[in-house]
């Protein structure tokens, strides 16, 4: 496949960081806020470029745009993100045309995300794309682009298995839930501990389960304040711990305490219940664990899919790239008709100058001629030669060579 060509700038980039090299203390130092990403993108317009996109997650930040050469960009890189070459150097994602567009469609197709598999990255991808037209700073590269690798990331959606079944603990225990919602559709949640897990959790529980009845509650009250208020739940202090257990169907332990912090005692309304600990070490007491009103499902049952899940998910990538492979070359196809387009468009239009010429004149020497059945005659004819020409200039080893050899014959 020929490099890749464009007819103002003569390379696509790739610059950024991501998860890849960068821990989230650096990912912190090089993240842009949607301003930030704005003033990248019109500097850049004001001085000359076009086709930029800026995507900045918690896992990634990086531009995708066209240029000469990527100084220029990683000059902007740094600049709004406030650190120097240097500091940027270590952790430098940099790439060139294929390998960039390769990039781009791996990230669009969950193959570049923390978890592997995890869609939610091309809903990002729309929106970097969408603030970019939004600034009227894509082009019809981009633009294309962009389309291309939203289309690859719903082949690798439907067609692979790439995201089937549950990644990390918190969406195992989320599963869970679900199992439980067949037999149980209107169940009254207790999620207990904020922390990181916790708030995954909570977070997957809003947007899987549709469960109305969540109830937050944490050592330090405000972190629970805080999530109940953005999800729009309910929450309590610890001292109404037992209060929020005894009414609950469903409890979600996610504490990091170093010893049980739900007791059996706890528990005064006795009824079948459902337990997730998710804290190491386990934070239910054993004796819940061994209680015939209460299924108990701890962290390492719940590891153990998620690691099964990962697996099977790692089986996909061959196929998953087989499809971005497609879907690249699908782009480069695309590339090569648009510097075709113009050549076979100037030359059709000198041989419809030519056609006109030819049936005026046919038409004095024989009046009598039909101009219709003329006019459609010498159309089909012209219509084979420019397809004879279009599919020999796309299937040419030398295109450069075919096209300059067109213009001189056809003088364009």
């Amino acid at each position: 496949m020929k490099e890749f060509e464009v007819s103002r700038f003569a390379n696509f980039f790739l610059v950024g960081i991501d998860h890849q090299k960068a821990d989230v203390a650096v990912r912190e130092k090089f993240s842009l806020s949607e301003e930030q990403s704005n003033h990248i993108i019109h500097q850049y317009r004001k001085e000359g470029g076009d086709g930029i996109m800026v995507l900045s997650t918690c896992n990634r930040t990086e531009i995708y745009a066209f240029a000469d050469c990527p100084r220029k960009l990683i000059a902007l890189f740094c600049e709004y993100t406030g650190n120097s070459k240097q500091e940027f150097e270590p952790f430098q994602n940099i790439k060139q045309n294929r390998e960039a567009i390769e990039h781009l469609y791996r990230v669009s197709s969950g193959l570049e995300s923390k978890i592997l598999g995890d869609f939610e990255i091309v809903g990002q991808v729309k929106k970097a794309y969408q603030r970019s037209r939004d600034l009227a700073s894509h082009n019809s590269f981009l633009d294309r682009l962009v389309n291309i690798g939203v289309q690859c990331s719903k082949r690798v959606k439907n067609e692979t298995e790439l995201s089937t079944g549950a990644a990390s603990v918190a969406f195992a225990a989320v599963l869970q839930v679900k199992e439980y919602l067949k037999t149980n559709p209107q169940p009254r949640v207790l999620l207990y501990g904020m922390g990181k897990m916790g708030r995954t959790t909570c977070e997957n529980l809003v947007n899987q389960t549709g469960i109305q009845d969540i109830t937050l509650i944490n050592r330090t009250e405000e972190k629970a304040i805080r999530l109940s208020d953005r999800f729009g739940l309910k929450h309590l202090d610890l001292e109404h711990l037992g209060e929020g257990l005894n009414n609950a169907d469903i409890v979600i332990v996610a504490t990091g305490a170093q010893k049980a912090t739900v007791q059996l005692k706890d528990f005064t309304a006795a009824k079948a219940r459902l337990i997730l600990d998710l804290s190491m070490p386990r934070n239910v007491a054993s004796d819940i664990y061994e209680h015939a009103d209460f299924k108990v499902i701890d962290v390492d049952h719940l590891s153990e899919v998620a690691e099964e899940s990962i697996r099977n998910r790692q089986s996909q990538i061959p196929l998953a790239e087989q499809i971005i492979d497609q879907k690249i070359d699908e782009f480069y196809e695309w590339l090569e008709t648009r510097r075709v387009a113009p050549t076979l468009q100037a030359m059709r239009s000198k041989m419809d100058s030519w056609k006109e010429k030819e049936l005026k004149a046919l038409q004095k020497k024989f009046p009598e001629m039909p101009l219709e059945q003329a006019e459609f005659f010498a159309s089909q004819m012209l219509n084979r030669i420019t397809g004879q020409f279009a599919r020999k200039l796309k299937n040419g080893a030398d295109l450069n060579g075919d096209l300059r050899t067109i213009h001189h014959i056809f003088e364009l």
